[in-house]
């Protein structure tokens, strides 16, 4: 099941999704990850991401190029890139565009500078959206990439994205589906445990 990026700044949104995760039995927009827990934190170190930062607290972000609300959560992190580390791991669901800009970040010879492109000339008026122009074709391991991390999107639960993963003080799997406000931002962060995997390097 695909859900497009939903705002939950916006308050008729939030109502509808709090009443969908009601619906599946989730608690809220954010809920552990299931008996699996320290497996998906493995599973997603393992995904095909860019990393933005140098802290020793890392977070998985799970992004569609063109989701204008994972637009917001990286506008967000970036204040914290000194304390935290913020892996971004593409995934292509919402437009006819996504996934030639998603392959477009994998492939770039510099990611973090293809993913930079696309957010800081990210435009949400007429359907532009992400700012990065897609690649007319894709390689197979790209394609093999994406596949991959959208089977780690699937296994977070409901295809929502953004989807947050990270491991919390308590040595759990934290997941969170949407984009938190920006005055929650710094709430989700203190949660957020160190971390032994603190590559900075795109993988």
């Amino acid at each position: 099941m695909i859900v497009s990026c939903h705002a939950l700044r916006a308050p008729s949104l939030r109502a509808l999704w709090l009443g969908l995760c009601f619906w599946l039995g989730l608690t809220g927009v954010s809920q552990a990850a299931a008996s699996g827990e320290p497996a998906l934190i493995r599973e997603a170190a393992q995904s095909h991401w860019i990393a933005e930062g140098h802290g020793d607290r890392v977070i998985y972000v799970i992004f569609d190029p063109n989701c204008p609300y994972c637009h917001l959560v990286y506008v967000d992190s970036q204040a914290y890139l000194k304390h935290y580390q913020f892996r971004w791991v593409p995934v292509a669901i919402l437009t006819p565009t996504s996934p030639g800009k998603a392959a477009a970040m994998l492939e770039a010879h510099d990611r973090n500078a293809a993913l930079k492109e696309n957010e800081d000339h990210f435009v949400r008026a007429h359907g532009k959206l992400g700012g990065l122009k897609p690649l007319a074709r894709m390689t197979a391991e790209t394609r093999r990439e994406l596949a991959e991390n959208k089977a780690l999107l699937t296994k977070t639960g409901i295809e929502v994205v953004p989807t947050i993963v990270f491991l919390n003080k308590h040595g759990k799997a934290k997941v969170i589906k949407g984009a938190p406000a920006k005055a929650d931002f710094p709430t989700l962060l203190n949660e957020v445990a160190k971390s032994s995997s603190k590559s900075p390097h795109a993988k």
